[in-house]
């Protein structure tokens, strides 16, 4: 009987996984019937599995009238990351995913005592971090930047002599 379970289980995960997926691709809802239509399963085995579903607190269901609208549950995808490290602080570039999309997380923590405490952080949507990126360029290339840095390095060089 646990063999059978055990088995059911294994068998029913890739229909879930599916079912997940095609929410994922149609973050502003779907009803049953498209669901159905899109992945091509019966209407009971996906009933039974977005029950399941719901249980689990993978999706979730609103109901408007007698329409039923499924949702991918509000978790965050994380695809990549990168740190930079300086004095007491790190900052963070995380690139996420959530039902709006995919965007670049930059997030500053300082280290006080033996905890990292969230100074700040800025979200931007990923088709915008080319222009964020042409923006940041042009301002550390522009004079003002040069000669503030030129600045420094005087300032530096004085201490040393």
């Amino acid at each position: 009987m646990l063999v059978m379970a055990i088995y059911q289980a294994k068998k029913e995960n890739p229909l879930h996984g599916k079912i997940i997926d095609f929410l994922r691709n149609n973050p502003k809802g779907l009803t049953m019937t498209q669901i159905v239509r899109g992945t091509m399963f019966s209407r009971k085995a996906i009933e039974k599995h977005l029950e399941m579903l719901i249980l689990e607190n993978e999706i979730y269901m609103k109901q408007f009238g007698v329409t039923k609208v499924y949702y991918p549950n509000h978790r965050i995808q994380h695809f990549d990351f990168e740190r930079l490290d300086y004095n007491n602080r790190t900052i963070w570039f995380d690139v996420l995913e959530n039902e709006f999309g995919k965007y670049l997380l930059i997030q500053k923590n300082k280290k006080v005592g033996n905890e990292w405490v969230h100074e700040n952080s800025i979200t931007l949507p990923l088709e915008q971090t080319e222009k964020f990126l042409k923006i940041i360029t042009k301002i550390l290339h522009s004079n003002r930047m040069k000669s503030l840095i030129n600045s420094k390095v005087e300032e530096k060089l004085k201490e040393i002599k």
